[in-house]
């Protein structure tokens, strides 16, 4: 079983669904896991296994993995796998009798419930769920948003009272008429959305009938929605979720897998770094590192950095400043990426290489090159070239083009300050580091020209040259008005 020992250790610790296959190939089993690495060795491992993996592991000749970005991306590939295959071991999900379904009853004042129950055509089902904890987790976390009661009463008896699931924010009240049937409506359809990935879908219509609000004056309904947009956002931070449909196709392509293979890594890359610098003729120069995911945008792993060090145009100083930035404390190396992505050739490659190795850090880093998209590696002389269609090839420059889009974004908020604060090169004695400090500290002129002059003596501003500065941006203020 030399082939499982070999995959084991390319298992990465993080959330997914595995496949376990028989002799022939064929699926038997389709699990998820919070963490592959931890849950896939335990079917090869004879300390403290149950009966079921105890059986299930004597069967197994291979597996698959397909890391996700979230528990709840696993939830739902799994459930997707699961009705593919059919695989044997699997049975109780089959009539899913004894595994627990997300239920949305049809009626005015819909009640979201877990159930273990045949479904029913009055109701809207998602799952079956093999991990009945993790989907109480999810729809606990969920009804802090979209607070949609999950109780079997007859609410339009008039005779049920409001409960403590509606003095804790949990439920909306409609058994007391705290909420219309139209508002309710778009609760529902909140928690309908996000299980079945269609974010940005739900994220048009909460922008439109926030807009509807507004014009019709309904300022307070305006503000509630404007918060669930928001709660929305957080939500796809806290449950990185894609389309269904992606989330499907991604799963069946496993591009993760297949890219640790054709780049030769002893793991598989779920979290990817990948890093870009911009400038102007050496100007305002920023770098960028963006992160992805399970194969999507991990936006709490996104980070600008703005050039100190480096003098006039050298792209390799400045990604060597970025990289340095990012892994020269223990803080920053507390979380290290499976891979690093760095847009350039071979002299960007070098310089990645020769600073992971300052800190004695083995991570794996290529470089992947505009036009012919040629991709660098550090064991091979020549690139490696995949054609233009594959899709691992693809995710790849999803990442270059985001870490340069991420880059190129920052520097024209950096210029578009400049610009906005070209009236200090009317001030008399003013130099570039005061003008610096003006732009760093004051987002727009507005703040400026309403500052104190206490405000510029703390980043290091002359009483004196602090009042023509905000005596001159008043007058840029006052400008504005009359235009």
């Amino acid at each position: 079983m030399e082939q499982i020992k070999n995959k084991l250790k390319k298992l990465p610790d993080s959330p997914g669904v595995y496949l376990m296959k028989d002799k022939e190939g064929n699926v038997i089993y389709v699990g998820k896991a919070s963490s592959l690495s931890k849950r896939v060795r335990s079917y090869f491992t004879s300390s403290g296994n149950n009966t079921k993996v105890l059986i299930l592991s004597e069967k197994i000749y291979d597996f698959e993995v397909i890391p996700v970005a979230s528990e709840a991306e696993a939830l739902i590939l799994e459930n997707q796998l699961i009705k593919k295959y059919q695989p044997k071991y699997n049975t109780n999900l089959k009539d899913g009798k004894s595994y627990p379904l997300l239920k949305i009853t049809k009626e005015d004042f819909p009640s979201v419930q877990i159930v273990r129950e045949k479904k029913e055509k009055n109701a809207i089902y998602f799952g079956p769920f093999t991990n009945k904890k993790l989907l109480k987790e999810t729809m606990r976390f969920l009804r802090k948003f979209y607070p949609v009661r999950n109780c079997k009463k007859d609410i339009y008896s008039g005779k049920v009272k409001l409960c403590i699931q509606y003095h804790i924010g949990r439920c909306a009240g409609p058994c007391e008429n705290k909420i219309t049937k139209e508002e309710y409506q778009r609760l529902v359809e909140g928690i309908i959305a996000f299980f079945e990935g269609k974010y940005k879908e739900f994220e048009k219509k909460l922008k439109k009938w926030m807009l509807e609000e507004i014009k019709n004056l309904n300022f307070e309904e305006a503000d509630k929605i404007k918060k669930r947009l928001f709660l929305l956002n957080e939500m796809a931070k806290k449950f990185p979720i894609r389309e269904e449909e992606d989330l499907y196709k991604y799963g069946q392509e496993n591009i993760l897998f297949n890219l640790s293979k054709i780049l030769n890594l002893e793991k598989i890359p779920n979290l990817i770094e990948g890093y870009d610098v911009s400038n102007i003729s050496g100007t305002l120069a920023v770098g960028s590192k963006v992160s992805f995911l399970g194969g999507i945008p991990y936006k709490d792993g996104y980070r600008r950095y703005k050039i100190k060090t480096v003098k006039g145009i050298d792209d390799y100083k400045m990604l060597e400043e970025v990289l340095i930035r990012r892994f020269d404390t223990e803080e920053e190396r507390k979380q290290l990426p499976d891979l690093i992505l760095i847009d350039g050739g071979k002299g960007q490659l070098g310089i990645a290489i020769s600073v992971l190795k300052r800190y004695n850090l083995k991570i794996p880093v290529i470089s992947l090159a505009k036009k012919e998209e040629k991709i660098y590696v550090d064991w091979k002389e020549e690139p490696i070239k995949l054609d233009f269609s594959s899709p691992e090839l693809q995710l790849l420059q999803r990442i270059r083009n985001e870490a340069h889009r991420f880059a190129i974004s920052y520097h024209r908020k950096l210029r578009s300050k400049r610009f906005k604060f070209s009236f200090l090169d009317e001030i008399y004695g003013i130099g570039e580091k005061i003008k610096t400090k003006v732009v760093m500290n004051f987002p727009d002129v507005n703040l400026l020209a309403n500052a104190k002059i206490e405000d510029l003596k703390k980043i290091g501003i002359g009483e004196k040259t602090g009042e023509k500065i905000i005596e001159k941006a008043k007058e840029v203020m006052n400008y504005e008005k009359t235009e």
